[in-house]
C-alpha cells in the first residue's frame, strides 16, 4: 500500500514538472503587452509596447498598411516601445521576433480606428472595446526606460517642448501643420484632466488622463468670448449645442486650418449629404460650386441669428481673417 502511494506521489511530481516544461517552451520570446487584442483606437498614431526575452531575440518588427518599424534588441532592457502610424477602420499588426536573421515568432493584433466625420468608421464592430493605458500598474512597466509623472505647470509653456515626460511617446500627435495652442505646447492636463462628463461616466477611474465628455466645458474654458457670443444667437449648429467640439476639430494637430478633422466641405457635406446635388450644380447660386470656396464662405459653422446659420459680411470678414492655432 506504502509503495502504491509512493509511486502515486512521484507520478504527480513528474507530471508537475512535464507540465512546467511544456508552459515554459509555449512561452512566447516576445509578450505583447501593448496594445490588446481588439482594441478600440481615436487617434492614427499608436505606441506599441513588447517584453523581450533578449536572449532568444535580437530584433522585433512591426508591419501594418502603414509600412514597417523595426525594434533592435540590445540586452540592456526588458520592454521595449515604438510608435507606428494607423489608417482609419480595420488594422493589423504583425509583430514578428527575429534572431540572426531568422523568424523565430509572430504575433497578431487586430485594431479599429473610429472617426466621428466618417459614417463607415463612426460604429466600429462590436469585438472592439476601449482600452486604458495610463494606471500604475500599467505605467511601471515604462519606468525603466520613462519619467511617468506629470511634470506641466498649469498654464506655463514649455521652453523646449521635449522635456514635457509627455513628449517622447505622443509628440505625433502634434506633427500636422496647423496645431491647438495646448497641445502643441504641452500642457496636457489642461484636457486630460482625468474627469468624465454625461458622455463618458462609464469610464470613471480607468485612466488618470481621461477627457470630460462632452468637451464643450473644457473648450468653453478658454474660448470665453465664443461661448458667449454663440449663445446669444438664435440658431445654434448641432455640434456646438450637444458639446461635441471635437467632432469636427482635432485637438491635438491637423493638416487643415483650425484644425478641422478633414477639409471643410467634406465635413459639410458628410452629414448635409441632401446638398451635395446643389453643390454639383454648375448653374446654382451656391458658392460651394465654385473653386476654392467652402461652406463657411456663406454658413456659419457654429451659430447665427440667421436661418441656415448665414453670416452677414463682417462675420465673413472675421471667419476669413481668424487663424487659430499655430501653422507650421
Amino acid at each position: 500500500m506504502n509503495m502504491l502511494k509512493r509511486l502515486s506521489i512521484v507520478l504527480v511530481l513528474l507530471l508537475a514538472v512535464a507540465q512546467g516544461a511544456s508552459v515554459t517552451e509555449n512561452k512566447p520570446p516576445t509578450v505583447i503587452v501593448l496594445p490588446q487584442e481588439n482594441t478600440l483606437v481615436h487617434e492614427l498614431p499608436l505606441s506599441v509596447v513588447v517584453k523581450v526575452d533578449s536572449n532568444a531575440v535580437d530584433a522585433v518588427k512591426i508591419l501594418n498598411a502603414s509600412g514597417e518599424k523595426t525594434i533592435d534588441i540590445n540586452g540592456s532592457k526588458a520592454i521595449y516601445c515604438k510608435t507606428i502610424a494607423l489608417v482609419l477602420g480595420d488594422n493589423t499588426l504583425h509583430i514578428r521576433s527575429y534572431k540572426k536573421g531568422q523568424l523565430i515568432d509572430e504575433q497578431k493584433r487586430h485594431l479599429y480606428v473610429t472617426s466621428p466625420l466618417y459614417s463607415q468608421y463612426k460604429y466600429p464592430p462590436t469585438q472592439y472595446k476601449r482600452q486604458f493605458f495610463h494606471t500604475d500598474r500599467n505605467e511601471s512597466a515604462c519606468r525603466s526606460c520613462h519619467d511617468m509623472s506629470v511634470n506641466e505647470k498649469q498654464g506655463i509653456a514649455f521652453i523646449d517642448v521635449t522635456e514635457s515626460n509627455c513628449y517622447a511617446c505622443h509628440h505625433q500627435l502634434t506633427t500636422e501643420k496647423y496645431a491647438h495652442a495646448p497641445s502643441v505646447n504641452w500642457l496636457c492636463t489642461s484636457c486630460h484632466n482625468g474627469k468624465v462628463g454625461s458622455d463618458n461616466a462609464w469610464q470613471k477611474g480607468r485612466s488618470k488622463f481621461l477627457v470630460t465628455k462632452p468637451v464643450n466645458s473644457l473648450c468653453f474654458s478658454c474660448h470665453k468670448k465664443n461661448a458667449k457670443l454663440w449663445k446669444s444667437y438664435r440658431f445654434r449648429h448641432e455640434p456646438l449645442d450637444s458639446g461635441r467640439c471635437n467632432k469636427c476639430h482635432n485637438s491635438h494637430s491637423s493638416p487643415y486650418k483650425m484644425f478641422v478633422r478633414k477639409p471643410v466641405n467634406s465635413i459639410c457635406l458628410g452629414c448635409h449629404k441632401d446638398k451635395r446635388m446643389r453643390v454639383k450644380q454648375r448653374d446654382s447660386d451656391c458658392e460651394g460650386t465654385i473653386k476654392g470656396k467652402e461652406c463657411v464662405a456663406c454658413h456659419s459653422p457654429h451659430a447665427s441669428n440667421k436661418q441656415f446659420f448665414l453670416m452677414d459680411e463682417e462675420e465673413r470678414k472675421k471667419l476669413e481673417s481668424k487663424q487659430h492655432g499655430r501653422e507650421r
